[in-house]
């Protein structure tokens, strides 16, 4: 790991072990933050740590299921713990499950609601002294789900999780403008995370993932799945958009523009 230089800002990321979470703490290392990396899987929040590490700014890690009822107030006593600062919170933790009204059940809906709505709600409030020292920012990452579905995919309880976090992020944009604190989202289409592997392609026979590019290429005016390093590059740009704020930010290929 590079020796650290001190820098005069700090991120904390959600998530921040793989796929999305990971390029985006990357990504805000290489703009210069220091992080505070937050997951529940402790050999890959260690490996993560010293990937991030490498650009030379000082990285923390807590280890946390944030799917527990009082993840939210754990992790920020942690937070701080290292900090009385934090310029940009990334909720970036996130859960989806994918059934018909007739199969979906209470269990699945309070997960995500409480996942996708009630922690970065909780996160956010829990940080607000240390946001509102700085000046600083809560980049909350989304969906297209919330506003445009997928024939064949019913999605009713994780829709309305997606479009209950954009309706909370342009509320906290209000609310907390004033005081000098942005509040902004990231919708991204489709990204071809670890976790998107794992879940979809792997699975696929040849005929299978075939039609699978070839909807793709369909639905995509850009012809491809997003990366995370797409979703990265738009975190840091809302990091410091000084006059951004309330904003929906669509990173998903031109897909919500058909």
């Amino acid at each position: 790991m590079s020796e650290h230089r001190n820098t005069d800002r700090l991120a904390v990321v959600t998530g921040g072990s793989e796929g999305i979470g990971l390029a985006i703490a990357d990504a805000l290392a290489r703009d210069g933050a220091d992080l505070v990396l937050v997951a529940r899987n402790r050999d890959r929040l260690a490996t993560a740590a010293e990937e991030v590490g490498r650009h030379g700014t000082a990285v923390h890690t807590v280890f946390a299921d944030l799917s527990a009822p009082d993840a939210p107030a754990r992790v920020a006593a942690q937070v701080g713990n290292l900090t009385d600062r934090v310029d940009t919170l990334v909720n970036n933790v996130g859960t989806a499950h994918f059934a018909s009204l007739a199969d979906t059940t209470v269990d699945a809906m309070n997960t995500m609601w409480h996942l996708n709505v009630q922690v970065p709600l909780l996160l956010s409030q829990q940080l607000l002294p240390a946001l509102l020292r700085t000046r600083g920012s809560v980049i909350n990452i989304s969906s297209y789900w919330a506003h445009k579905m997928v024939a064949g995919r019913p999605s009713a309880a994780y829709s309305a999780t997606r479009g209950a976090l954009n309706s909370m992020t342009r509320a906290l944009a209000s609310e907390l403008g004033p005081r000098g604190v942005r509040v902004n989202a990231v919708a991204p289409g489709a990204v071809r995370t670890p976790t998107y592997e794992r879940s979809y392609l792997t699975s696929m026979t040849e005929e299978n993932r075939a039609a699978h590019d070839e909807q793709i290429a369909r639905s995509y005016p850009l012809g491809r799945l997003g990366t995370a390093d797409d979703i990265a590059t738009a975190v840091v740009y809302l990091a410091s958009a000084q006059w951004t704020t309330g904003t929906i930010l669509a990173v998903d290929g031109g897909l919500t523009t058909r």
